[in-house]
């Protein structure tokens, strides 16, 4: 079907069709498209002829304050009738709509803002009459409501809405909301871009802490994102950003910064905050000039194709060196071997030369970690340069020092120019703790090359995230608005006195607990290419910006809470062999107790808490029969030092560590490496849910002697339900509506069964 587009501006003036809606509002005969959830069915069953949805795009137009947004549907009905529709559209308050497209092109079509009290009571008569609560979850936001029309039989038809908004500053922050669904299943696959014009420049600490984007500039400066994931992840998307400073383009060197906080749920006294130090630009263009040091494993195991990609990957990555920067190479089996004494600057000369030194390269012998990592450490460094280290090996440490413990301390206290160190794992037979730790301790990051990957190209992506950093040496501290330390106003602040490098779009974020409710300061200092040290102080005033509406702070600082006790679980298991006895010490028994804790409040699946979704998931962690409080899971966390099971141990606790967006699907990687998700998990504002039996079950009342016994039960469109609903949309936890089923919590006090769905 040919489908012209037309858009037909809105205003009072145009004449609703004939087509509109008819005394009783027609809620028995249409089909209501509702694109963040999906479509309600007619109730009428002796004319109901269902339509569905294809697909969703969503892009977003940012120029200054104001913020267009434009959906675009694909609808299809396969029967062999007409179907009549309309399109109900949950938004912001305050948006103006701009314009509502249909495929004909042929009627003026008209749509019409409802304010929120308005849309809540056309909620609660949509679900008493077609006996679905699908629209409850959007109570508290607008709506847009079309008026009706025409789905042709076996035809699809595309829709448009476009509407605009006025986004208010927050300390200079702006932040779009796209409301969506709660629900872990069903609905239509979305795409959504996202362009946020340059303005008076570079728009600072781009944020999406909802979902995963891809991010690329244009030539004029606009940064685009669009979504990253293969599936895009329940609950509204969310996107936040700096406004740019000074004139049009003026340069601002100093740092940007930005904060966010939301109260707990005891009562808002305390509460979570997550800060964030970072600089956005051009990458590499104020970037630190960088003294690499590439130390390669040559022992007899990396004989053929991967000696032969490790040669590759290190010519590329000398040749990808800019000028002023640094390098050296060192070659490692059972002994060391140096390109040069002290590494040399890059020019045409050395490059040559160290392609001829690595064709001279080959592989035998053992693997003598600790010497290569002293004779890398042990170079001379250049004053203003950042010295880097990038560490590949292939195997377990077999020749001189072979100990966990001495390996991580040479990495840590011997590493006296603070070498960041990037150690590479080539193939399972790696101990993927040390790489971990060693990376971690310096201030770099561990990765693996897979059996089916590609070392070459594997490496040279690890170098292309090193563009130099933008600042360094990034410290803080915690003091009182008159400038006096005050560091009981945070506690299990992550990471703890000193941030990672800045890089040029990527930036430091601390995360933590603030105690009361008066403001303190974040201060810090930073180095940035020239040596120059630049200050940032950041003001955390809960009364004045802590928002249960930005409750993913608090499951940000529970994800990154959660890889740092896994990683100290660990690390107890360095150089034991059969360390059995470690799962009853009280250190393992403490870690283990308090993991289960964060990942029942919050939902967070992690290696020792798989358990719950076990019959959800054929890849988790839970060990049959066997609780985690037994020491079960800490014992293999402790215990698994090599093999595809501690690499993927490894790589879910570092990806929990540095989350900075919501991982709703709970996705990990299983004893094969697989990534498989946890369906039977689901969270909603600060609270973990579990599934059992069709009944999702709070972790408020998963903790509580009672649990499993309800003081009372209230059902889908009834008034009880609608006030409880109300409640839940004063906490911001509205998005239990969507779970399918009934819902155990904790409300006021009790414990209160809603069942979602009609009997």
């Amino acid at each position: 079907m040919n489908i012209m587009w037309c858009l037909i501006a809105v205003c009072a003036g145009i004449a609703v069709p004939a087509h509109s809606r008819d005394a009783d509002d027609g809620l028995a005969v249409r089909n209501i498209i509702l694109p963040q959830r999906r479509v309600i069915l007619p109730a009428d069953r002796a004319v109901r002829q269902a339509v569905g949805m294809e697909k969703v795009n969503a892009r977003v137009l940012v120029n200054g304050r104001s913020a267009v947004t434009t959906l675009e549907l694909n609808v299809r009905n396969d029967g062999s009738s007409p179907a009549e529709a309309e399109l109900l559209l949950p938004v912001p308050e305050g948006v103006v709509v701009k314009g509502f497209y249909y495929g004909d092109g042929k009627t003026a079509w008209q749509a019409s803002l409802m304010p929120a009290a308005e849309a809540r009571r056309l909620y609660d008569r949509i679900v008493a009459r077609r006996k679905d609560p699908a629209l409850l979850e959007f109570a508290g936001y607008g709506a847009i409501r079309t008026s009706v029309f025409p789905v042709p039989p076996r035809s699809s038809v595309k829709l448009g809405m476009v509407y605009e908004q006025l986004l208010a500053p927050t300390d200079h922050r702006l932040d779009y909301v796209l409301p969506r669904t709660e629900a872990l299943s069903g609905g239509a696959p979305w795409t959504v871009r996202v362009e946020l014009a340059p303005g008076k420049g570079a728009p600072g600490n781009v944020f999406t802490p909802s979902h995963q984007m891809k991010r690329h500039e244009l030539e004029d400066g606009t940064v685009v994102l669009t979504l990253a994931e293969e599936r895009m992840s329940p609950g509204p998307f969310r996107l936040s950003w700096l406004e740019a400073r000074g004139k049009k383009g003026e340069a601002h060197a100093a740092p940007d910064t930005s904060i966010y906080a939301s109260p707990d749920a005891e009562g808002g006294k305390n509460g979570y905050f997550l800060a964030m130090v970072g600089k956005d630009g051009t990458p590499g263009a104020n970037s630190i000039l960088r003294e690499v040091t590439l130390v390669l494993d040559r022992s007899g195991s990396m004989r053929g194709e991967k000696l032969a990609s490790m040669k590759e990957a290190a010519k590329q990555i000398v040749s990808g060196l800019n000028s002023g920067e640094r390098f050296n190479i060192i070659t490692y089996n059972e002994g060391v071997n140096l390109f040069e004494a002290a590494p040399v600057e890059k020019s045409g000369e050395s490059e040559k030369a160290a392609h001829a030194w690595l064709d001279a390269v080959v592989a035998r012998g053992g693997t003598n970690v600790h010497e290569a990592l002293s004779a890398a450490l042990a170079q001379p460094s250049h004053e203003g340069m950042l010295p880097v280290v990038l560490f590949l090996t292939d195997g377990l440490p077999t020749i001189g020092r072979t100990s966990e413990k001495d390996i991580v301390a040479l990495a840590g206290e011997g590493n006296k120019a603070e070498r960041r160190i990037f150690t590479i794992g080539v193939g399972e037979d790696v101990n993927a703790p040390l790489l971990r730790r060693m990376a971690e301790i310096s201030g770099g990051l561990p990765s693996y090359v897979l059996s089916g990957e590609n070392l070459e190209v594997k490496l040279g992506q690890v170098f292309r995230q090193l563009y130099g950093p933008v600042f360094r040496k990034v410290r803080y501290t915690v003091c009182s608005p008159d400038g006096r330390e005050q560091p009981g106003r945070v506690q299990d602040a992550i990471p703890s006195g000193t941030l990672p490098d800045i890089y040029s779009g990527a930036p430091a974020v601390l995360a933590g607990r603030y105690i009361g409710t008066e403001p303190f300061l974040v201060k810090g200092t930073c180095v940035d290419r020239n040596n120059t040290e630049w200050t940032f102080s950041i003001t955390v005033d809960p009364q004045r910006i802590a928002s249960m509406k930005d409750d993913f702070v608090a499951r940000l600082w529970a994800a990154r809470k959660i890889g740092s006790l896994e990683t100290a679980l660990m690390d107890m298991g360095e150089d034991s062999s059969g360390t059995g006895e470690l799962r009853n010490y009280p250190e393992t028994l403490e870690l283990t107790e308090e993991i289960m804790r964060l990942s029942r409040d919050f939902g967070i699946m992690s290696s020792a808490t798989a358990f719950f979704a076990d019959d959800g998931s054929s890849g988790s962690w839970h060990v049959p029969g066997a609780s985690p409080l037994g020491g079960q899971m800490g014992r293999v966390m402790q215990e698994s030092r090599e093999g595809m099971d501690a690499i993927s141990l490894q790589e879910n606790a570092v990806a929990k560590k540095k989350e900075l967006t919501l991982n709703k699907y709970n996705i990990q990687l299983d004893r094969r490496g697989r990534a498989v998700s946890f369906l039977h998990t689901a969270q909603i504002a600060q609270n973990g849910y579990f599934n059992r039996n069709g009944v999702w079950m709070e972790n408020t009342v998963l903790s509580r002697p009672d649990r499993g016994r309800a003081v009372r039960t209230v059902q889908v469109g009834t008034p009880e339900y609608a006030a409880v609903a109300d409640k839940l949309v004063k906490t911001n936890r509205q998005g239990l509506l969507a779970l399918d089923g009934s819902v155990m919590l904790l409300l006021d006090g009790e414990t209160v069964l809603m069942q979602n769905s009609f009997p």
